[in-house]
């Protein structure tokens, strides 16, 4: 005890030994690291799904196409070897068969697959690997959705077998065209657009379209819209209309079957809002990588067009989509691009000059693109006055015959250049060979302008990115031609520009540089093309920006009421649920004096108003129930339900990014729905700018 004055000295604690430090920890709990990233594994799985159909889809849409030529401008030769010297037509087709390219290696990678997926349910299910039950339910059907995709191979590897009996040229279309009767040469694109039109009209309605626009409008507002019999229907649509010589490209079809199978997956796995945007995205790039060999730059089109997004977490998915619908593509359709290699060479440096003046008339050309096919849309649906009577007779016309007219049109217009009917890809090769006149190239150019316009404006189903491919080659091949004439062989030759001219008109109508450029690189493979690519690329698309204010994509999404790229990438990562205003809806039948108490009790700027069964009527607004105050009568008389306004709704998981979008083109305010069994929803609350902006700023806080 120690005594007044000196207090006893603190007793220090006692310092634990090493053993007793050893043995403490051990006694603690396990330090686990972190989750496994399961919900990423199920991403990349149904983004390397979706690669495998967009690359079957591709060689799907490829062999269709062929068919409806064979049956159109072949049929003497189909009918002579079906019903004629059947039995050498026979022996032909075992030989094929025999010879195909059958690749076993699908049949087991698609039963590895079932097998490696049903397994790890299993395991999840039985608590023998530490797998969540859903995530493990979520790789069990992409597993299976890749396996059935992989299968497909096989029935198409028959329809293929069977094209490749009848004889087929190097001049492709071209030739069968040539060979053909003008008649039938002017019919047959009619006949293809009446087919389209009426599965349109009558069958799918939701086919119509160009394909790509489709996918941007349901990436940046809801994937509601992508069916898988849609993009069925919008393929077979597009087949008949570019089989039988209409102008239009087939990668839009086949980018719509990416983006359909993606949303389907998304749905179907409940895949949130941000990772099904993604998926879709996804779809796209696959689409174009399996129609052009090209997965670099199927990867810049979903980032630089249908995202407009390069965050690093976006790559990773988006290029394996596009390597496994490049690599699916060719084992259908064999060998690489369908365009032929360039090999480019820079003779002087004043060469580049050049290539600046391709960028700008490359830049004219894509403007006239993208208005042409505008007008021409106006023209057939008879909204614009400028056309007079012609467009009064154009308004009479029925919707499923628009297409027939379109075709009939196109197959007149295109007497004077058959190579503008179809893809055109025998005509972008025969002019990246510097085997075309300078007057076919100029005629060939005009005659497709007119030609993808008519087709396209009259509502046929196509793509409209490969006719400005078409219209680079051989705006580009005829600029080296004069080129050439002027500067003698000091500079390449009319191939090389051909070649840069495909990427700047590609670069200028999609406001892509990127893509045109590395587009160019894939399906010419020299390195050199880059630097002057780069160039007319960037000059094209300025152009464009400046005249227009949008790629052709664009135009149509902002006619269509989306805005891409429009607001901060910061709202992208943020859902409705961080930003919504909680309150019970009011019912239509609550009479004006307790309206009234309920008003003036809370603080929020409008009501969801619904009926008996829980159902949505639409919105109040406090600020009208504060002004009827002044009208006694209503006291006695009014109830909610008169107050009640249309609103747009949101759900939980939509992005910020929709809903302000949302917010601009409705109103103040909109009602938020939680999903609930049996497909109905429940009104949780309202969204307004005011608290989108209040979640925006409490992120940026955090972060």
């Amino acid at each position: 005890m120690g005594t007044k004055g000196n207090p006893s000295p603190a007793v220090a604690p006692e310092q634990p030994t090493a053993n007793a430090s050893f043995w403490a920890r051990a006694r603690r709990p396990l330090q686990r690291g972190p989750a496994f990233p399961w919900d990423n594994t199920v991403l990349l799985s149904l983004a390397a799904v979706i690669g495998i159909y967009a690359g079957i889809a591709a060689g799907l849409f490829a062999s269709c196409i062929r068919t409806v030529q064979i049956v159109l401008f072949k049929f003497p030769e189909l009918t002579s070897a079906l019903f004629g010297r059947g039995d050498q037509w026979r022996a032909l087709a075992w030989r094929r068969l025999r010879a195909a390219p059958w690749h076993p290696e699908f049949a087991v990678l698609a039963g590895l697959i079932i097998a490696a997926s049903l397994g790890i349910s299993w395991l999840a299910e039985h608590r023998r690997v530490r797998v969540p039950i859903f995530e493990a339910h979520r790789l069990r059907s992409a597993g299976v959705a890749g396996a059935f995709g992989l299968s497909l191979f096989y029935p198409l590897l028959l329809l293929r077998t069977f094209n490749g009996t009848f004889h087929e040229s190097e001049g492709g279309l071209f030739e069968m065209l040539v060979a053909v009767p003008l008649w039938l040469r002017i019919l047959a694109p009619a006949l293809g657009g009446l087919a389209a039109g009426l599965v349109v009209r009558y069958v799918s309605p939701e086919s119509a379209g160009h394909g790509v626009v489709e996918v941007i409008e349901a990436v940046h507002s809801r994937g509601d819209k992508l069916r898988g019999h849609v993009a069925l229907w919008k393929s077979v649509a597009a087949g008949l209309v570019i089989g039988s010589g209409g102008s239009a490209g087939r990668e839009g079809p086949v980018v719509h079957v990416g983006g359909s199978v993606a949303a389907s997956l998304a749905r179907t796995l409940k895949i949130p809002r941000e990772g099904a945007a993604l998926l879709m995205a996804c779809g796209a790039a696959a689409g174009i990588a399996a129609s052009f060999h090209a997965p670099l730059a199927g990867t810049l089109f979903a980032l630089e067009i249908v995202l407009g997004d390069f965050s690093a977490r976006r790559f990773t998915p988006v290029v394996l989509a596009s390597v496994c619908a490049t690599v699916t593509s060719r084992a259908l359709l064999g060998g690489g691009s369908d365009l032929r290699p360039v090999a480019w060479v820079l003779h002087s440096p004043v060469e580049m000059a050049l290539y600046v003046v391709l960028g700008l008339i490359a830049g004219g050309c894509a403007i006239l693109y993208v208005r042409a096919n505008h007008l021409a849309e106006e023209l057939f649906e008879g909204h614009s006055s400028r056309f007079g009577a012609l467009g009064q007779v154009a308004r009479r016309v029925p919707p499923a015959l628009k297409p027939m007219l379109g075709g009939l049109l196109v197959g007149a217009v295109a007497l004077a250049a058959p190579r503008a009917m179809g893809t055109g890809t025998e005509s972008m090769n025969a002019a990246l060979a510097g085997q075309l006149a300078l007057g076919a190239l100029v005629l060939a150019l005009v005659v497709k302008l007119v030609a993808t316009a008519l087709t396209l404006g009259s509502g046929a189903p196509g793509g409209s990115f490969f006719p400005a491919v078409f219209l680079g080659a051989m705006l580009g091949g005829a600029f080296g031609q004069v080129a050439r004439l002027v500067f003698g062989s000091t500079i390449a030759g009319p191939e090389a520009y051909a070649a840069v001219g495909m990427g700047a008109v590609v670069a200028g109508a999609t406001v892509a540089p990127l893509t045109g450029v590395l587009m160019m690189f894939e399906l010419t493979g020299s390195y050199q093309i880059v630097l002057p690519l780069l160039v007319s690329c960037g000059i094209a698309t300025a152009l464009v920006v400046g005249k227009l204010g949008g790629s052709m994509y664009a135009l149509k999404a902002r006619a269509r009421g989306v805005r891409p790229g429009r607001v901060p990438s910061a709202l992208r990562g943020l859902s409705v649920a961080t930003a919504v205003e909680r309150l019970e809806p009011l019912r239509a039948d609550l009479p004006f004096a307790d309206l009234v108490r309920r008003v003036a009790e809370s603080s929020h700027p409008a009501f969801p108003i619904v009926d008996g069964a829980g159902k949505l009527l639409g919105v109040l607004s406090v600020r009208e129930v504060r002004a009827a105050l002044l009208d006694h009568a209503l006291e006695d008389l009014a109830v909610a339900g008169d107050f009640a306004h249309p609103v747009r709704t949101l759900l939980l998981d939509d992005t910020l990014e929709l809903a302000l979008d949302q917010l601009d083109s409705s109103g103040a305010e909109a009602v938020v729905l939680e999903p609930g069994a049996e497909g109905q929803a429940t009104a949780v609350g309202i969204l307004t700018r005011e608290s989108v902006l209040d979640a925006w700023h409490r992120a940026s806080e955090e972060t």
